[in-house]
């Protein structure tokens, strides 16, 4: 029988058993305790079943988990056993499951890495992983390492993991894409990575983790160029000027960013990208090849990017260049089907440059390590499982241009702008540290560090496969720890929002100190999570109308009014309760712990949150509405009393929890409410204290009409 041990992940027990033939986990620990010097254990002291036999061969095992392994039977209904081997210079394959597990090291050495850190283990180790404990066994000796493995269900201790949120460790770098400064941001780009990484963010300093906001210009994006010629301009003066339009913009918007890049202008950031180029060059997975490119039939430009479109080799859908925002997938141009040049009529034609190329093929079982560690979703694992179907495949890293970072080495090309984007992550990390005074190195980033990346599914191939492939050429001593956060595209009156087109609801034409909080409320009822949304202006109004004035500022005026009215503008104690009032004062916290999951990593989902605070809205409303009767304000006054307390409580708990998703009405919201802060998040729901000041005045004058004419229905006809 295995009993349950009462340690903290990952923790390495030491010292085998010894004298008995069957010891319990337990007896292991308490061991620890007392510290015993290891002795190499044999098979017959680490049995953990009694009357029961079972035979293996060292020889006979079969695959599992990047790792040969043998099943040795199972104990009883809830626990089963296993040999494993693991050859050196072997890692096995990160996986996390529902059983509590134990490794028990027989012989070798080797490490073992989860999310909370590497330890190192020998034989004689124990080391216990909890439900959903993602884990990595590696072999750094020159001999095998062997183990059993020991697991069992607990279904209490599944539930307890899978309810409980994680608080990440610091420090924290939550990437939005950087956008390309070719226009200004529209509603279809805020909804998505920018107005996620806000929410996100804000819920993590809440908590009290060390996280911060990165974005950034990305100038040297091809599409820049485009713009200039359309406006008759330079791709400098493109840049520049719409990069402080992006910054205003998501000002507007009430995102709160840490560090903004451009990656003009600043010396350091070319010499180091330049140094990743160096040493990509010296990369066994890049290699310099005379390979087909092509070029426009009249200009003979070279193509690429936003010069050309086609139908994707991969779903035959219509795609850009390089990319399929359909599917997802790369292309090479030369690939497209009826390929069309954006310079002129005739068909582009083939034919070849010579270019570093990245051999994505060589780097499969790297990028295949990271996704198993990093649980990215589904879609982008269908990608990456399409992407090797085509065999050997390489992207070139370099592209024929004037305009980018020179390519060292080759006169005419420039460092392509997804592999610079990669690189410019970890600069921009060093650059906030600058400002807070950390050292954080771009050229040698740590293995504390976690990066959580906001973007489009159509960038999925960049951020997931093609970025993991170059840090594990550039950067070997690292292993990246890097979460993924994809939205769908957002539809503009059901089709893309686009900006070449000018199909767009421009951030600036809806967003002031008035109506931020409704459209970030609309925006996350209505962000592309998982699938295609679509954003109307009708739809935004309403949202403006029937759910924030009509149902949350008339339930907050009426509970003012009545406070004011009756209790001087003070919170009343609570008096008698019925079962109604407790089963509405435990809906306040069942709804405090939902919105934490949906803000945090087990459950992240700006919708989610959204819904819920509506939800929860509409039920303050609905309970409001069953006290309010005259007879029974005169005759059970304590029962009222009761109702007031906890819709203070209520109004309190709301403004707390809107601060990552409406952080300018909470913060509002909040000032009228005496003790209520929005820099913390509430662990626990607490009634407010009697005689607390509550007066929502201020916040309902503020919100009572929103001044901008296309919300303002009326105003706009």
């Amino acid at each position: 029988m295995v009993a349950r041990l009462p340690a903290q992940s990952c923790t390495i027990l030491a010292g085998p058993p010894t004298g008995r033939a069957a010891v319990s986990l337990h007896e292991l620990h308490l061991r620890l305790l007392r510290w015993q010097p290891k002795v190499r254990p044999t098979l017959q002291q680490l049995r953990f079943v009694v009357m029961r036999k079972y035979t293996f061969s060292r020889t006979e095992l079969s695959r599992a988990f990047g790792i040969d392994t043998a099943t040795l039977g199972t104990g009883s209904a809830r626990t089963g056993f296993s040999l494993g081997k693991v050859g050196p210079g072997v890692t096995s394959e990160p996986h996390r499951h529902d059983e509590i597990e134990a490794f028990v090291i027989l012989s070798g050495s080797g490490k073992v890495r989860t999310d909370l850190g590497e330890i190192s283990v020998e034989a004689g180790d124990v080391v216990l992983f909890h439900p959903f404990e993602a884990h990595v066994l590696r072999n750094d000796g020159n001999e095998n390492l062997d183990f059993v493995d020991v697991y069992w269900r607990d279904g209490e201790a599944v539930l307890d993991a899978a309810a409980k949120t994680t608080a990440p460790r610091g420090p924290i770098f939550v990437f939005s894409t950087p956008p390309t400064p070719n226009g200004d941001l529209h509603l279809g780009h805020l909804s998505g990575p920018y107005f996620g990484a806000d929410v996100y963010t804000r819920f993590l300093r809440m908590k009290g983790v060390e996280a911060y906001h990165l974005t950034g210009s990305d100038d040297n994006q091809s599409y820049v160029t485009t713009r200039a010629d359309a406006d008759q301009s330079t791709p400098a003066n493109v840049a520049r000027y719409y990069a402080d339009e992006i910054r205003a913009t998501l000002a507007l918007l009430d995102c709160d960013v840490h560090s903004f890049q451009p990656t003009m202008g600043d010396d350091g950031y070319g010499q180091f990208q330049a140094a990743c180029f160096r040493s990509l060059l010296s990369s066994t997975a890049v290699d310099l090849r005379q390979s087909p490119a092509l070029f426009d039939a009249v200009t003979g430009h070279y193509l690429y990017e936003a010069d050309v479109s086609g139908l994707c080799p991969d779903c035959g859908g219509s795609a850009g260049g390089n990319i399929c925002e359909e599917c997802g997938a790369p292309n090479l141009c030369h690939d497209l089907g009826a390929a069309r040049s954006r310079q002129s009529a005739e068909a582009p034609l083939v034919g070849s440059v010579r270019r570093p190329e990245l051999a994505m093929d060589r780097c499969y079982d790297n990028i295949d390590r990271h996704l198993r560690a990093s649980g990215v979703p589904l879609r982008i694992l269908d990608l990456f499982a399409r992407l090797r179907r085509r065999g050997n495949f390489s992207v070139p890293i370099t592209h024929p241009s004037d305009w980018g970072l020179p390519a060292e080495g080759f006169p005419g090309q420039v460092i392509w702008v997804w592999p610079e984007m990669a690189f410019g992550f970890l600069y921009n990390i060093q650059a906030l540290g600058r400002s807070l005074g950390r050292d954080w190195k771009a050229e040698m980033p740590g293995n504390d560090w976690q990066i959580v990346h906001f973007f489009g599914f159509d960038n999925s191939f960049y951020h997931a496969l093609l970025y993991p492939a170059l840090y594990a050429e550039v950067f070997s001593h690292w292993t990246p720890r890097i979460q993924y956060h994809v939205n769908e595209f957002y539809l503009l009156d059901g089709k893309k929002f686009s900006t070449s087109c000018r199909h767009a609801v421009w951030g600036k034409e809806v967003l002031s100190p008035k109506t931020v909080d409704v459209v970030r409320l609309h925006l996350g009822l209505t962000r592309p999570e998982g699938e295609r949304t679509d954003f109307t202006l009708d739809a935004l109004r309403r949202t403006e109308n029937e759910v924030f004035h009509g149902i949350w500022l008339n339930w907050l005026d009426a509970l003012n009014q009545e406070i004011k009215q009756d209790f001087g503008g003070s919170v009343p104690d609570a008096g008698d309760w019925s079962p109604a009032d407790r089963a509405f004062f435990a809906r306040i916290e069942t709804y405090r712990a939902a919105m934490e999951r949906t803000y945090s990593d087990e459950g992240f989902s700006v919708r989610c949150a959204a819904a819920q605070v509506c939800d929860f809205v509409r039920h303050c409303v609905i309970y409001r509405q069953a006290q309010d009767y005259p007879a029974p304000r005169r005759l059970y006054p304590a029962r009222i009393r009761t109702s007031l307390a906890l819709q203070t409580t209520a109004a309190a708990i709301l403004a707390q929890t809107l601060a990552p998703l409406m952080p300018r009405f909470a913060r509002t919201l909040a000032r009228g409410i005496d003790g209520v802060s929005t820099e913390t998040w509430p662990r626990s729901v607490q009634r407010l204290a009697p005689g607390t000041r509550f007066d929502l005045g201020p916040v309902l004058v503020f919100y009572a009409k929103s001044g901008n004419p296309h919300l303002d229905e009326e105003e706009a006809l």
